[in-house]
């Protein structure tokens, strides 16, 4: 019996028709239980998920539709283009609908991707199966594969890129063809996600080293084969935000330009100056102790929030804050009003954010251990650590009945286990990573994404880890692999 299941389960990796419907049978699973979990939608007959942000990604792809103008466009167009074809053709439902299930489609594809990246880097079909069966059976990142946000493209397409990448690495028949396919889903997640256009860096220098340490000559034509579709496409965005803002912009904001002009984003530099989770919707974030909860239901409302003492300056106490938070109340209060007198509001307002940058400059200058290093670990420790089954019901946990709760909890720590075991991976091939061998793509992507969000910008968002977490998950699997051939070894010493 063992020896069918395992030539059923673990055939040759290359196998790809046997593998790819597998990663459809395992995604399906969870598909078909995430859109039947709950009717989420606004939107009549839509049964996927529509977020805060999905509207800023379509509205202005509506707007272009119905009145020849892409507008807002703080927004890159990656997500948007995708949505056009199908909001052109159909009702937004069925738009909608279409995006979620191309999303599947990606998502089923990039398993078998990921597996193969790992079976290329590694040469081990033992890292090949348990990245392929790791991956295939996870809800953190197929919980966004039902949702109208831009972590399920960006994940996926990453993975298409790292593929396509390696095949150009090591099959010189198809070098170029390959690497322009690396260079359009890279840069469809730089146009997905803005913050990932340094990966184009890490990527060349790769491209570079390997091809000239394996003496393959022209190095520049493959450079310029994997940087075209970049150049094609961001310099046609370019063009025409030049042509309408008669300014250079290559890359649009990374904030909506409401967050940057109230009091959002002072507040949140404020509470990540000291390391606390200014995410409003997590119930003990500290940013909730502030009261800007008031806008969400009030079963999600937590007033047991607190702050911690050792963020006080000379500059500011907990009446400072007090006050401060007394301030906030009364203009959100009246941020709606229109009967508010206007000239008040916008003092109040300026009034607070001068506050919030000012506390937040005070932390900075008077207790440079407690910014600089200790609040940089909090947050990442806010971005990493915690159930990664946050969205996986709809209910609250105390809500669950017995069997949810207990797969809540095994996938919870499933997702730890992946981060405790994947750290563990990252540190012990980081010799290979900083000798710009071809593991150096995956590091890149996960420490990248690591650093760039709660460290350097202070966004602890539990969904930008989306598009590293197949990484990581490969180098949790390396770590096992490690762990497995020590035993085998101890055990036959023991024999």
């Amino acid at each position: 019996m063992k020896p069918r299941l395992s030539m059923f389960f673990l055939r040759d990796p290359y196998k790809w028709q046997f593998w790819i419907f597998l990663a459809f049978f395992f995604k399906s699973i969870i598909f078909i239980f995430l859109i039947y979990r709950q009717d989420l939608s606004p939107l009549p007959g839509f049964r996927g998920v529509i977020a805060g942000d999905t509207y800023t990604y379509f509205s202005p792809i509506d707007n272009l539709i119905t009145h020849g103008a892409y507008s807002p466009d703080f927004r890159m167009p990656g997500y948007g283009l995708l949505y056009f074809p199908f909001a052109f053709l159909f009702s937004k439902t069925i738009a909608y609908t279409i995006i979620i299930v191309l999303q599947f489609i990606a998502a089923s594809l990039s398993v078998y991707c990921l597996a193969i990246i790992a079976y290329n880097i590694f040469k081990s079909k033992a890292m090949f199966y348990l990245t392929f069966y790791l991956f295939a059976i996870s809800t953190y990142t197929s919980l966004f594969d039902t949702t109208l946000l831009t972590e399920s493209f960006t994940c996926s397409f990453l993975i298409f890129s790292v593929f396509f990448l390696l095949k150009a690495l090591h099959n010189r028949s198809k070098t170029y063809i390959n690497l322009v396919f690396s260079g359009v889903f890279l840069t469809e997640v730089f146009f997905l996600r803005p913050i990932f256009a340094p990966l184009f860096l890490i990527f060349c220098v790769l491209i570079l080293v390997f091809f000239y340490r394996n003496k393959s000559g022209k190095l520049m034509p493959k450079l310029l084969a994997f940087l075209l579709p970049l150049i094609l496409i961001d310099g046609a965005w370019t063009t025409r935000n030049y042509l309408k803002h008669d300014k250079f912009i290559p890359a649009t904001s990374f904030y909506y330009p409401r967050i940057a002009n109230s009091y959002d984003l002072p507040l949140y530099t404020l509470v990540s100056s000291w390391g606390g989770a200014n995410q409003y919707w997590e119930p003990d974030a500290e940013i909730r102790w502030f009261g800007v909860e008031d806008g969400l239901p009030p079963e999600l409302h937590n007033r047991s929030v607190s702050l911690p003492d050792y963020i006080y300056t000379s500059k500011f106490n907990y009446d400072s804050l007090l006050a401060l938070k007394k301030q906030l109340s009364i203009y959100i209060s009246n941020e709606s009003n229109p009967n508010a007198d206007s000239v008040k509001m916008k003092s109040l307002l300026a009034t607070i954010r001068t506050k919030c940058f000012f506390y937040a400059n005070s932390i900075k200058t008077e207790k440079p251990f407690l910014y600089y290093i200790k609040a940089p670990i909090m947050r990442t420790k806010h971005f990493l650590v915690h159930s990664g089954t946050y969205n996986l019901f709809v209910t609250l946990t105390s809500q669950l009945n017995t069997v949810q709760y207990c797969v809540k909890i095994l996938y919870s720590l499933f997702y730890l286990f992946i981060i405790g075991f994947g750290a563990i991976g990252i540190l012990i091939l980081f010799r290979q990573s900083i000798l710009v061998t071809p593991v150096i793509m995956i590091t890149a992507i996960v420490v990248y994404t690591i650093v760039i969000h709660p460290v350097v910008l202070g966004v602890c968002e539990k969904r930008y880890f989306v598009p590293a977490y197949p990484f990581m998950l490969i180098f949790a699997a390396y770590t096992i692999t490690i762990l497995g051939k020590g035993l085998l070894r101890n055990r036959s010493n023991k024999i």
